[in-house]
Order: C-alpha cells, then structure tokens, then sequence
C-alpha cells in the first residue's frame, strides 16, 4: 500500500479528481472509490463520478480532513489523497506529536543525571572542606603546644643564644643562684621542660622561635627571667656577649671546667 498523499484542500484539486474518474467511466475503465469526512464514510465504495460530490453534505466549518480513495480494479489495494483544511496534522498517535515527547523525556532525564552528578560532587566537596578545617584545627593546637614550648628567652638572645643560655642554666642551677633574677629564670626553664618532657612524643621535634606580639602578659618567673637577661647583656657589648655565652655552652659540655674557672677568677660559692 502506497503511502497516503497529503495536500492542503482546494476546490480545483477535487474538481480535477471528478473530472479524471469521469474520463476513465466514459471510457469503460471505471474506477472504484471512496470518500470519507473526518473518518466517516460519506461515499461508500462505488465508481458512479455522479455520487462523488456527496460528501460535500457532510463538510462542516469544524471539518479537518477529506479522503479519497482510489482502488486498483476490484482489490482493497487503493491510493489514498488527504485534503486537510487549515494546518496540517502533526504525525503521531491521535495527532500527538510523539518525537517531541520522547525528545523531552530524554532532555529531561540527561537533567536528573546531571543533577545527581553535580549532588554527589558537591557531597564530596563538603567532606574535603570538613577534613581540610579538621587538619587546620590541629596543627593550630600543634602550634600552641610548640609556643608554649619555646624558650622565654628567644626574644632576647635569638635561637641560638637562647639555646646555649639554658643549656647552661638547667644543667647549672646552684651557680645560677649566685646571680640576681638566675634562681628564678632557672625554675621557670625547669618548669618549662618538665612540660614539653611530659607532652612531646618520640617523633615530635620542638623548634623555638619568638613569641608573637599577641602573647599573654607575662608571669612573675618570666619577668624576672627577662630581668636576668636584660642585666645580662647590659654587662656586655655584642662581641664580648657572644664569647660569654661561648664560655656558658663549654661550661654545659664539661662541667669539670666549673671548679676550674671559679678557682681561676676567685669565685666563692654561697
């Protein structure tokens, strides 16, 4: 069966229908046809060109379409012709345009797999943030441990000195004792160590490094151990208190040399 012929209705198109069954009748070739208004039959089979204009009886305002059907000699087999007023009809089911349908259920459904992509990136997203505040929130309190580790006297005499200085001072307390603010600033060392012995695991490392402006106020002990190390340096210009603080780390390395040094220079112990 030949796929139907669709064309917009025109009265000289019919007309030139009737006029070519007409001819074949006059000419005994009858052609048998069909017309129908909407879907309904309004001229049943036949191949009489007087009953063709029938169907104009059935043609109203609200009228879509017209068929004709042209049959090949006494077959079923027929070639159709659609006349259809207004605009045509869109292919589908009951005039319901199907590609457009399933073209949105498609776009809709790439949609949704779009969003949930995008859901369980944002998910995973948030957890990375959430780990990220996790890691800074302890090397924060890593960080506090270690400024409360650090020597009080690293704004004064810088890593290195510093380091020396108490080396010397928690390994010689009775002789600290002899000077002005040493018995304190001994304790507060020993103090100080005590702690980071009972904080500091195998692994860690303690690396000293000056208090920030935004320190708290300092104790008693930290004033007079600041106290000691402005008296001190005041004894001394640059030069001859980088070699007494080479004299106190030779002294913390062999405390043989004590006795030795005191004896020399006439030192008396209380």
């Amino acid at each position: 069966m030949a796929l139907p012929n669709k064309e917009k209705y025109e009265q000289k198109k019919i007309d030139n229908l009737l006029q070519y069954l007409r001819l074949y009748h006059d000419k005994g070739q009858p052609i048998d046809y069909e017309i129908l208004v909407d879907g309904f039959k309004a001229v049943r089979r036949t191949s009489d060109p007087d009953m063709f204009t029938m169907f104009e009886n059935f043609v109203t305002a609200d009228t879509r379409s017209i068929e004709v059907l042209l049959f090949t000699g006494s077959s079923n087999n027929n070639e159709k012709r659609i006349f259809y007023f207004g605009e045509p009809q869109k292919d589908g089911l009951s005039g319901v345009d199907v590609k457009n349908i399933v073209d949105e259920e498609v776009q809709r459904k790439l949609r949704d797999k779009e969003y949930d992509e995008l859901k369980d990136e944002n998910k995973k997203l948030q957890q990375h943030i959430a780990d990220l505040e996790s890691e800074v929130e302890e090397l924060e309190k890593h960080n506090a441990r270690l400024e409360l580790k650090q020597s009080p006297l690293n704004s004064f005499l810088g890593d290195v000195g510093s380091s020396l200085v108490e080396s010397f001072i928690k390994r010689n307390p009775k002789l600290m004792s002899a000077f002005p603010g040493g018995e304190a600033l001994a304790g507060l060392l020993q103090s100080s160590n005590d702690e980071s012995a009972e904080e500091q695991t195998p692994e860690s490392e303690v690396s000293f490094k000056s208090k920030s402006s935004s320190s708290p106020s300092l104790s008693e002990d930290e004033q007079a151990a600041i106290q000691f190390v402005n008296q001190l340096k005041s004894q001394f210009n640059k030069e001859e208190f980088e070699r007494v603080l080479h004299i106190l780390q030779t002294l913390a390395d062999d405390k043989s040399k004590i006795d030795l040094i005191m004896n020399h220079v006439n030192i008396k112990q209380s």
